[in-house]
């Protein structure tokens, strides 16, 4: 694929021990052992902000680097295409899942762009079927992480 891909994307995120974690502003939230499936948005450009999640060493700047300091990516689901599609995305997946309030949605009027559940699976198919189902021009890409940092490397 040519150009920049850009659009939204789905952190697949593992956190194998149960933590309170302060998360910039907001109150410390207790955080279950469990499948977590982070919505955001990379209209800028896939390469830059996904690599910068996949670091280990990083400034916490946004909620996700808090958990991610706790917290493993398991995968990346990207929605390329020219809309912004991460809210709808965030709605859909809160009808469906539990979600960590205010998290990462202090920038729009979402509840929460962050969700989970113990059926890592489940939450997996139910992020794809939603990103399926968005009614705009899309690309859908599921990356295991093991291939995900060559991927990043080769997205221009």
């Amino acid at each position: 694929m040519t150009g920049t891909w850009r659009g939204s994307y789905i952190l697949l995120i593992s956190l194998s021990q149960e933590s309170t974690i302060k998360a910039g502003s907001l109150p410390p939230s207790y955080f279950p052992a469990a499948s977590y499936a982070y919505v955001g948005s990379a209209m800028g450009g896939f390469k830059a902000r996904l690599a910068r999640h996949l670091r280990a060493e990083k400034r916490r700047h946004w909620h996700i680097d808090y958990l991610l300091e706790r917290a493993g990516i398991t995968g990346l689901i990207l929605c390329q295409t020219e809309a912004r599609v991460e809210c709808a995305i965030a709605r859909t997946l809160s009808g469906q899942f539990t979600s960590v309030p205010g998290f990462g949605s202090s920038d729009c009027r979402c509840p929460s762009h962050l969700f989970l559940s113990t059926d890592g699976r489940g939450l997996e198919q139910a992020v794809l079927a939603v990103a399926n189902s968005l009614p705009v021009a899309k690309r859908i890409h599921r990356l295991r992480i093991k291939t995900a940092n060559q991927t990043i490397r080769s997205l221009l």
